[in-house]
This record gives structure tokens, C-alpha cells and sequence, in this order.
């Protein structure tokens, strides 16, 4: 029964190996979309749950959407659902700070702890793959996880997100750097770790050097080591 958390520089291809490392273990595989929908059909709506019906629930799913029980009713702003906001101050925080709190009454302590809780009740199950939410944190003292970080070249990026989104290479360069930022205040607000310390993590790989399948064979055999000292 192990977990592994993975941290990615934006545009790094972290999602695509996280997924193909999934398939290969045959684990579960959340990332913030999969949170984000279970969140929202958590007795919110009764459309939301029909429409996650509809598209089919792995095990992972049907699993996260119980644990949220209709007891546990907030009214969630469709902006910021509460398990995949991560709040990063810019120059507008401090004139409209009412954005902060608008449609929702759940704050950044409920936040942080249904996250926790979801993120260390999907380890005690097993199995499962967990893309950031700051997974390395929570889990850092978890046994039989295997915490990694992919990062990758400049060009490699701005190359990966203009051909995902279409966009121009200015663009590219700015949703990377804005993404960077994003991540690197999250883990650093909320957990007072710096998200590119080497020491929080089993491996450190730059997704540039390798292709996906190759990573991926990378870290489902760092897995197999891990499981082998038990």
C-alpha cells in the first residue's frame, strides 16, 4: 500500500508522467481537477454528482465523493472550490480583500484542513498517485511514500505549454513564471518550506533529460527500492 506525491514545475509534464506512473502500478491517480469536482458535489449540488456519474468513477473518486458527507455543507464559491485554492496575493489583494471570502464561508484554516485530511485519508488507503496540494508536506513522514519533484528545462516549457494551449511565446513566459510563483508561495505560507528544497524529496528528475516513459520507469523502480527496505 504506498503513495506517490508528485511536485512539478509548471509546463514539466508532470501531469503525463503522473498519470502514465498510475497506469503502470495500476493506483489511483488525483490531481486538483478530480478534488475540485468532489468538493463541489459534496451535497451541494445534486447536478454535480450526476454529471461525476456520468463521466464514470474510478474507485479513487467514489471514495473522495463519500467522504464528503451531506452534514458537510459549505457554500462554495464557483471561483475558488476550497480544495484546489491556492490564494496568491498580487496588487489588488490589499484594496479589495472582500474577493478573499466572497459566496464562501470557508476559510483558508478549513481549507488547509479538509485538504490535510483528504490528502492523509486517500495515503492511509493506498495506492494512489497524488499530484501537489503540498502532498510532500503532509505526507513527509508517511512510510512507504515516495515523494519526487520533476523539473525541466526554459525552452523545454514555454515548448510543452505552447503546444497544449496554443498560445505565443510571451504568454508562455508568463504563465510559467506566474505558475512558478504560485507554487513556490503556497508551500511556503502554509508549510514554511521552500518548494524547491531538494531535501523534501526522494528524487529530484529534469523531465528534459528523459522521455515520460523513462521517468516514469525511473520512479515506479525508486518505488520498488523504498518497498523493498520494509
Amino acid at each position: 500500500m504506498s503513495v506517490i506525491t508528485i511536485a512539478r514545475e509548471f509546463a514539466s509534464g508532470g501531469i503525463d508522467i503522473g498519470r502514465i506512473i498510475a497506469d503502470r502500478l495500476e493506483y489511483d491517480y488525483t490531481d486538483k481537477g478530480l478534488i475540485a469536482e468532489v468538493a463541489q458535489a459534496a451535497g451541494v449540488s445534486e447536478e454535480t454528482v450526476e454529471q461525476i456519474d456520468e463521466v464514470g468513477e474510478r474507485p479513487v473518486r467514489r471514495f473522495l465523493r463519500e467522504l464528503f458527507t451531506p452534514s458537510n455543507v459549505y457554500s462554495l464559491s464557483p471561483e475558488y472550490p476550497p480544495l484546489i485554492w491556492p490564494y496568491v496575493p498580487n496588487s489588488d489583494a490589499s484594496s479589495d480583500k472582500s474577493i478573499l471570502t466572497q459566496n464562501t464561508f470557508l476559510d483558508r484554516a478549513e481549507y488547509l484542513k479538509i485538504l490535510q485530511e483528504t490528502i492523509s485519508t486517500l495515503a492511509k488507503r493506498g495506492n494512489v498517485v497524488i499530484i501537489g496540494r503540498g502532498s510532500q508536506c503532509i505526507l513527509k513522514d508517511q512510510p512507504d511514500t515516495l515523494h519526487v519533484r520533476f523539473v525541466a528545462n526554459m525552452e523545454n516549457r514555454i515548448d510543452y505549454w505552447i503546444k497544449e494551449s496554443g498560445g505565443t511565446q510571451e504568454e508562455a513566459e508568463h504563465v510559467i513564471h506566474e505558475k512558478d510563483q504560485q507554487r513556490q508561495y503556497y508551500l511556503q505560507h502554509n508549510y514554511q518550506e521552500s518548494w524547491s528544497d531538494a531535501r523534501l524529496y526522494h528524487l529530484v528528475v529534469n523531465t528534459s533529460r528523459f522521455s515520460q516513459n523513462d521517468v516514469a520507469d525511473l520512479i515506479v523502480q525508486s518505488l520498488s527500492m523504498i518497498q523493498s527496505k520494509k
